[in-house]
Order: structure tokens, then sequence, then C-alpha cells
């Protein structure tokens, strides 16, 4: 599975929109085929820091997934209306259960 997780920074001005672009990407993403899950978030502490959590079956979904020219045309906005530029991180993973976690710490 890969993970990515995403952040973008507001400006006091540009929130709002920020907030309706990134409902329109996470709702059209969902969509895709190989989206397992797909989600922006507003950081408490931190209240203009919109961040992204996504989760893809593999990496050939999510390479699709940044082809589709809407996905483009987000990170283009998205980075525009920012007051710095949005940063991304990619994760190939395993899904662990608690108890697996507990057992290999020890």
């Amino acid at each position: 599975m890969i993970v990515v997780i995403g952040k973008a920074l507001a400006r006091p001005d540009t929130l709002a929109q920020m907030q309706r672009l990134a409902v329109e990407h996470v709702e059209r993403s969902r969509r895709e085929p190989g989206c397992v899950s797909h989600e922006v978030a507003l950081d408490v502490l931190q209240p203009l820091q919109l961040t992204f959590t996504e989760r893809w079956t593999d990496a050939a979904a999510l390479a699709a997934h940044f082809r589709v020219p809407a996905s483009r045309t987000f990170g283009q906005a998205l980075a525009s209306l920012a007051a710095e530029p949005p940063a991304m991180h990619l994760y190939d993973t395993q899904e662990l259960s608690v108890a697996e976690v507990l057992a290999r710490a020890g």
C-alpha cells in the first residue's frame, strides 16, 4: 500500500478557497480506481494547515491519480493559494496489527 501525507499552509485570505478545492479533490479522488482512502483535515493547533492523508492500493494506482488532469490542476491551484510551497511525502507501507507492533517491540 502507498500512503501519501501532504501539507499545505493557507494564508488567512485563501483558507476558504483552499478548503473548497480540497473537498472537490478528495471527493473526486475517492472515486478513482485503487483509492483506499483520501481525507483532508485542518490542524487543530495550526488552523491554516491542511493535511491530506491518502492510501492507494499500489504505486500504479497513485501514478494514475497523478496523471488525472484534474489532479494536476488541483495541485497547481493549491500551490498558488498557499503561504509556502505545499509538501508531499510518499511511503510504501504494510498494515500491521497492534499485536504485531507489540511483538516486534519485545
